[in-house]
């Protein structure tokens, strides 16, 4: 897997675990919120982040999911011992842009206080067996991973903190772009007809979305606020089930292997969160082992390519 990675960025390096304790002087009595809070990756950051005193707002589609996450939640929070520490969780989907303009306006309406912490996790797995287009023409997995949130990102600054706020972008960081980015698959304009040629598209979009706020929006520098893109790993978890049978076979094996629980994917995801080691009011990567990354020459030549065709249609579809 290190094959595959970026160049190694220095003046991050590899990012350490914390301990409890540690967690603790972190986030105890700040505010998180967690897009994609009620399973997988985010689920296990919110975890890890009640644990340690934060008052959690999770964002999830499902209310049966919001309402079992939340039971978790506020069991392991429990152990802490903090009296005011506040749960809560808020319906909400990127799935398309009009139910990300709502998001936002639900979360700016909603919260008593700003943020100092943002996650955001949501996703979908690209299926080629059956895929998807949104009511708006895209394809969801699409929808959910550049252009849901890039709108959450666009708007962060009316929800989260000036002071030092903190935002941390899951999805596939830290990565050489092994395939370029299909415009007519990204614009909607066909469907998915390989899981990979879907995921290389979505990640990749991601990426060139974020380096598109900093850039463009320069909302990180602006607003105070560090990002970092990080790569989850492997999790031992249900959320690619359907992709055929031999995908799930192969999965399975793979994940059963090397797959780490949501737990303690959460305490990997908070420990970078809050490291000392990112560039403050910026962007950084870090990868699936913790270890800091720069943008890979790839990536620079996608951006090139690819950067101000995504802007148009951000101006287009979505409005800057």
């Amino acid at each position: 897997m290190l094959k595959n990675a970026a160049p190694e960025d220095p003046s991050i390096g590899k990012i350490p675990h914390l301990s409890t304790e540690e967690l603790k002087s972190e986030f105890w009595g700040k505010n998180a919120l967690i897009i994609g809070g009620t399973r997988g990756v985010g689920f296990g950051s919110a975890l890890a982040i009640a644990t340690a005193g934060a008052d959690v707002t999770i964002v999830g589609r499902s209310i049966r999911s919001g309402s079992l996450a939340l039971d978790k939640l506020r069991s392991a929070s429990q152990t802490n011992e903090r009296k005011d520490q506040e749960i809560k969780f808020i319906q909400g989907d990127l799935g398309t842009v009009q139910s990300s303009n709502n998001l936002v306006k639900t979360i700016v309406t909603k919260k008593q206080e700003k943020f100092d912490f943002l996650i955001v996790s949501a996703a979908t797995f690209p299926d080629w067996s059956a895929p998807l287009l949104n009511e708006e023409g895209f394809d969801k997995s699409f929808a959910i991973a550049v252009l849901g949130r890039f709108i959450i990102y666009k708007n962060m600054h009316r929800f989260m903190s000036s002071k030092g706020a903190r935002v941390l972008n899951v999805l596939a960081s830290g990565m050489k772009k092994v395939s370029p980015l299909d415009r007519e698959l990204a614009s909607g304009n066909r469907t998915v007809s390989t899981l990979f040629e879907g995921m290389f598209t979505f990640s990749l979009g991601n990426e060139l979305m974020q380096i598109a706020l900093e850039e463009k929006l320069q909302q990180l520098s602006k607003n105070r606020i560090t990002m970092v893109s990080t790569h989850p790993g492997i999790l031992k978890t249900d959320l690619h089930r359907g992709q055929g049978l031999w995908l799930d076979a192969l999965e399975f094996i793979v994940v059963s292997l090397i797959g780490v629980s949501e737990e303690d994917c959460g305490i990997k995801q908070a420990s970078i969160l809050v490291s000392k080691q990112l560039h403050e009011n910026h962007l950084s990567y870090v990868d699936q082992f913790s270890i800091g990354r720069l943008a890979s020459d790839s990536l620079l030549e996608q951006k090139e390519e690819h950067l101000e065709w995504l802007w148009s249609m951000f101006k287009s579809r979505i409005g800057v």
